[in-house]
């Protein structure tokens, strides 16, 4: 009979939830880890070649991932592969989903956060079709084409200069003044010349019928727009954070992320965050496995109160 009792429920199947079960289990409890569709990885399955993680060699995101899912089910790690839509109580939670309901005694919430969409006409239309939110599954089939890239942090470099191994051109329109991004993608960028800038602009429209032909560009600036030829759209202009499943009551910024104190709970006693759907998250890989270690360890101290 499936277990529905645990002493801490890990809910994502992210680098962080991967994480924060992997400790939970060295510390000697019981670890439920939750995971929707029982696939680890999160956003950074998308990622070839990740970026500051320290190895010896290139290590893709589902390489990492596959592999903290072994060592956790060699800890005994319990996987339950099922959506949470909620969490209620107070000394013990209760989690419930479509497949049924489970008690805990603490929770690390590493739900992540998705990427947004653009709010342009012809961008739901298109998606699919030219417009893209993964370089690494789709840079091949741009190969010597011009592309455009939307936004201006990490997630949006990163994936420009993935292109930049098969586009002939890469546009990257920001909304913002300069970029948001890590010092190293920003060099890289200003070196190429394949890479054209166009700061404080947004892309109001996609052109296209069966596949995309363009994109129409404001300049917030001056005022004025201009179409671009591309034949495809990368779109990385933010994230929402997953955290429908929290009480109405549990802090939230202004964007919705999660407010945690500096270990990482949320104002529901019992009940951590960690990762993209937190406020406050770096944007690093290696920072959301710092914040799963540490709330995964003071949530296993808690367990033994």
């Amino acid at each position: 009979m499936a277990r529905t009792s645990f002493d801490i429920a890990v809910i994502g199947g992210g680098i962080a939830g991967l994480t924060a079960a992997h400790h939970a289990a060295l510390a000697g409890v019981s670890v439920g880890h939750f995971i929707a569709d029982g696939m680890p990885g999160g956003l950074v399955m998308n990622v070839g070649a990740l970026d500051g993680w320290p190895t010896t060699g290139a290590l893709g995101g589902a390489e990492l991932a596959a592999g903290l899912l072994g060592r956790n089910e060699e800890l005994g790690v319990s996987l339950v592969p099922s959506p949470i839509d909620s969490i209620e109580g107070a000394a013990a939670k209760t989690l419930s989903g479509p497949d049924g309901s489970w008690r805990a005694k603490q929770v690390i919430v590493a739900t992540g956060a998705s990427l947004r969409t653009l709010a342009a006409p012809g961008a739901e239309r298109l998606f699919g079709r030219g417009v893209s939110q993964c370089a690494w599954c789709d840079g091949g089939l741009y190969r010597d084409a011009e592309v455009v890239v939307a936004g201006g942090g990490d997630a949006a470099l990163s994936e420009a200069i993935h292109l930049a191994e098969f586009a002939r051109s890469i546009m990257i329109v920001t909304r913002g003044e300069m970029f948001r991004a890590r010092r190293s993608y920003v060099t890289r960028v200003a070196e190429d010349e394949r890479f054209k800038l166009r700061w404080a602009s947004e892309i109001v429209e996609v052109l296209g019928d069966k596949g995309v032909e363009g994109v129409r560009v404001r300049d917030n600036a001056a005022g004025s727009e201009e179409v671009v030829a591309c034949s495809g759209l990368f779109v990385f202009v933010g994230l929402a954070p997953n955290a429908g499943l929290l009480p109405a009551g549990v802090g939230r910024d202004e964007r919705g992320f999660v407010v945690t104190d500096p270990g990482f709970e949320t104002t529901s006693p019992g009940v951590f965050a960690v990762g993209a759907v937190r406020s406050g998250y770096g944007g690093r890989l290696t920072q959301a496995v710092a914040e799963a270690t540490t709330a995964a360890e003071r949530a296993a101290v808690r367990c033994d109160d």
